[in-house]
């Protein structure tokens, strides 16, 4: 049987992916219909994860961008996702929009989107003082966006910028944890596009620019 992850967070970059599953090398940008990508994903009983993560919840009339890839261990990336629940999708939920055709789900092929725990979900459904957004989190799943959108440059629209329209609770708990931030780019090469694309989409207004250069 042939096992597909649906990533929209962490698991767009190709590096985050492949700590966790080395075959993850190629991915694929795809959209789901019926879901909602927000920063409400907490850990509260956890040590050393005081931050708020990307999480997913059912919506109707909503859709999710990410990456769609294929796995042989899945059970390391439900190890993984801790504080979420695979869900198994059905043709209709997903569509690949470049790089290869329709998955054809079926009896030896599935694919799983991981959405929030009910028990992971914030309360406030953004982050909050005591659990802000971080910077390089923000980095690696913006920076994957990119990653994505340089290799299929034939996806129609803005794949990072419909990342970050229908990405719910940015907000000014947003927390710059770059090492060097005056000079992340050595750090994180690709820090300036992904400054770019965040002041693209409108919402840099919850952080002063400056604390991100």
């Amino acid at each position: 049987m042939t096992t597909y992850v649906f990533g929209y967070g962490s698991l767009l970059q190709q590096a985050s992916r492949t700590r966790t599953n080395p075959e993850a090398f190629a991915a694929w940008p795809a959209r789901v219909n019926g879901y909602q990508r927000g920063w409400f994903h907490q850990f509260a009983d956890s040590v050393g994860s005081s931050c708020t993560y990307l999480g997913a919840v059912a919506a109707e009339g909503k859709t999710i961008n990410g990456a769609v890839y294929p796995v042989n261990d899945f059970a390391s990336t439900k190890s993984r996702e801790m504080g979420y629940t695979p869900i198994e999708l059905k043709d209709s939920d997903i569509e690949i929009l470049d790089g290869m055709g329709p998955l054809k789900l079926g009896a030896d092929v599935k694919a799983y989107i991981f959405v929030s725990n009910e028990d992971s979900i914030s309360k406030t459904r953004e982050p909050t003082p005591e659990f802000p957004m971080v910077q390089s989190y923000v980095d690696i799943c913006i920076g994957g966006c990119l990653e994505l959108s340089a290799l299929y440059r034939s996806v129609k629209g803005d794949f990072t910028q419909e990342f970050i329209r229908t990405t719910t609770g940015w907000n000014k708990y947003w927390v710059n944890d770059r090492i060097y931030p005056r000079r992340s780019f050595i750090y994180i090469p690709n820090s300036s596009a992904i400054d770019q694309a965040l002041k693209k989409g409108n919402v840099l207004q919850f952080v002063q620019l400056h604390d991100l250069k």
